[in-house]
């Protein structure tokens, strides 16, 4: 369905962006594209992104500060219109928003910029689609984090408006009902899931997307956590070590959770991110994964027990948070208007933009500029990135993607493949990427 209107409010139609879903994996419902009309006097600047169900407030945060963004572009170029355009896919059996993005990029269907994945972005890039941001102010803001997960081959591919951090949201009144307490180790949190089990309480609830984080944390953390990134980097870009090798512990730990019923794998299977919401405030499981600002009160703000966020359990390491830059802002480089999508760019990702997307919305910033709230809720995973417990959900240094694929592959799990199977898979993607290089 196609919609058209005039952008004459503070909101857009009743578009709203959720991070979750500009963050790595995540779909939504109600399949549309929305446009907003553009003056023919006017010169026209496409921007193209997502939207999405549910979590008002967080949504809201978003639109107030791109539209903020917009309103101040605009309003220093008076001779340009910016044109805001969207896709949400209704359900898994719609093109989801990433294959959208595939197809307008490739098809050169005329837009300026995009909202990316990161697995889409470097793909787009690959193929030779994404202009080199290097050169914008906001670069030089950048946190180190937020810098090296949009960097590719030196070049600044996307710029970030936040930061998100996932980890898991802990009910710890039903720990404390059956003597337990918040888990810092595997050993621990699998004690308190076989606990709650044993209880009659399901431990955890799951979507078809978020587990991913589950199995990075376990395969992926000792490439963060220990000596020599660098060479191990190298040997999984060379082929010499074969990324089964540290995605395996990951996938066997969750397939592990799925033979001992800690959630319900045929609800995962086929739940949208969000769709566990009322078991979690329903006190029906003890744990969910999330990202951090979903103690926006539309997500679960309104719990009526205490509540904390914590890193997600490893026994080498303790608690490690994943981080992603999120809100992604990438150009065409294809664009007729490359300096003017540059310089709109710039306004997305501003110090004051910023500010007021943290001050809404909450989370972590990826400049360095940016003064912030630091919620109470959240401070464990504040002294867990502080004492560098903490490791990005997709890092572009590794050839071969890691959150999209990953993603991909649990949902393989979720259907009965056996781990073995999705790490012959895993060495096959790793491989068909070394030919094409």
């Amino acid at each position: 369905m196609r919609k058209r209107t005039k952008r004459k409010t503070a909101a857009i139609l009743t578009v709203s962006l959720a991070m979750g879903l500009l963050s790595g994996c995540g779909k939504v419902d109600k399949a549309y594209i929305v446009e907003q009309s553009r003056e023919e006097t006017r010169e026209e600047l496409v921007f193209f992104s997502s939207t999405a169900k549910g979590n008002e407030v967080r949504e809201g945060g978003i639109m107030h500060s791109m539209q903020m963004a917009m309103d101040e572009f605009e309003r220093t170029h008076p001779d340009i219109q910016v044109s805001y355009k969207s896709y949400t896919p209704k359900d898994s059996k719609e093109k989801s928003y990433d294959d959208v993005v595939r197809d307008r990029v490739r098809n050169e269907m005329g837009d300026d910029l995009y909202i990316m994945n990161p697995d889409v972005a470097y793909e787009m890039y690959r193929e030779g689609y994404l202009a080199d941001l290097s050169d914008l102010e906001a670069v030089q803001s950048l946190t180190d984090e937020a810098l090296s997960q949009c960097t590719v081959d030196g070049k600044v591919i996307s710029v970030p408006m936040t930061m998100l951090c996932y980890g898991l949201f802990v009910n710890q009144d039903l720990l404390e009902q059956y003597g337990l307490e918040l888990p810092k180790t595997k050993k621990e949190f699998l004690h308190c899931c076989e606990v709650l089990k044993k209880n009659g309480v399901m431990p955890m609830a799951a979507n078809r997307w978020w587990m991913e984080t589950f199995v990075l944390t376990q395969g992926l953390a000792s490439l963060y956590m220990e000596d020599g990134r660098d060479e191990k980097i190298a040997a999984l870009n060379s082929g010499e070590t074969p990324i089964s090798q540290y995605m395996r512990p990951g996938f066997e730990f969750l397939q592990e959770m799925i033979d001992q019923g800690y959630f319900d794998v045929d609800f995962a299977r086929d739940a949208e991110a969000g769709d566990e919401k009322d078991q979690f405030l329903n006190q029906e499981v003890a744990f969910v994964v999330h990202y951090d600002t979903a103690i926006q009160d539309q997500v679960y703000g309104t719990h009526e027990f205490n509540m904390a966020f914590i890193g997600f359990p490893t026994d080498e390491y303790g608690q490690i948070n994943l981080f992603n830059a999120a809100q992604r802002i990438c150009i065409n480089n294809k664009t007729k208007h490359l300096d003017m999508a540059k310089e709109f760019a710039e306004q997305m990702v501003s110090k004051e933009v910023t500010a007021d997307l943290l001050k809404n919305s909450g989370g972590f910033p990826p400049r360095k500029d940016v003064i912030y709230d630091r919620p109470e809720i959240l401070s464990i995973a504040y002294e867990n990135a502080e004492a560098g417990r903490s490791m990005p959900g997709s890092n572009p240094e590794i050839n071969l993607e890691q959150w999209g694929n990953t993603c991909l592959m649990v949902q393989e799990l979720y259907k009965g493949r056996s781990v073995d199977e999705i790490m012959a898979e895993f060495d096959a993607l790793q491989n068909e990427y070394l030919k094409t290089e």
